[in-house]
C-alpha cells in the first residue's frame, strides 16, 4: 500500500480512485445480476397472482374482460421479459415464450373460445414452466 501512496504522492488521491472503483462495480453488481433476478421473482409472483386471482373465470371459461386484459398484459410483459433478459440467468427464453403461449391459451379461455380443459391444461403448464412451488392446481 506504500509503495502506491508513493506512486501517486498522496492517500486522498488513491481513496478517490477506489472508492470510485468500488461504486461502479456495486452498480455493475445491482444493474446486471440482482435487478434482472428480482425482475424475473417479481413477474412469477404476479403470474401466480393473476392464475390464483382469476381462477374461477379460466377454469369455467367465464367472459371477463378484467381476466382477459390481466392475461393479455403478463402475456406481453414475458415477451418483453425474454428480450431483455440477460444470457447467464437460468431461465430459457423458449420457456418464457412457452408461457406466454399459454397465457395467452388462458386469454382465449376468458374469451369463452376454448374450454375448460384447455384452460386446466394451460394453468398447469404454466406451473410447471415457471416452478411455481405450493402452488396447487
Amino acid at each position: 500500500m506504500n509503495w502506491l501512496c508513493n506512486l501517486f504522492g498522496n492517500t486522498a488521491f488513491l481513496t478517490v480512485i477506489t472508492g470510485t472503483l468500488v461504486f461502479v462495480l456495486g452498480q455493475f453488481f445491482l444493474e446486471f445480476v440482482l435487478r434482472p433476478i428480482r425482475k424475473y421473482k417479481e413477474l412469477k409472483a404476479e403470474t401466480a397472482f393473476c392464475l390464483r386471482f382469476y381462477r374461477a373465470k379460466f377454469s369455467n371459461c367465464t367472459v371477463d374482460e378484467a381476466a382477459q386484459e390481466a392475461a393479455k398484459e403478463l402475456a406481453a410483459k414475458f415477451i418483453a421479459y425474454s428480450q431483455e433478459k440477460p444470457f447467464w440467468l437460468g431461465v430459457r427464453k423458449k420457456d418464457l415464450l412457452e408461457c406466454c403461449q399459454e397465457l395467452t391459451m388462458l386469454c382465449h379461455c376468458v374469451r369463452g373460445k376454448k374450454d375448460a380443459r384447455t384452460a386446466y391444461n394451460c394453468e398447469k403448464k404454466i406451473i410447471e414452466i415457471l416452478n411455481l412451488y405450493g402452488f396447487r392446481s
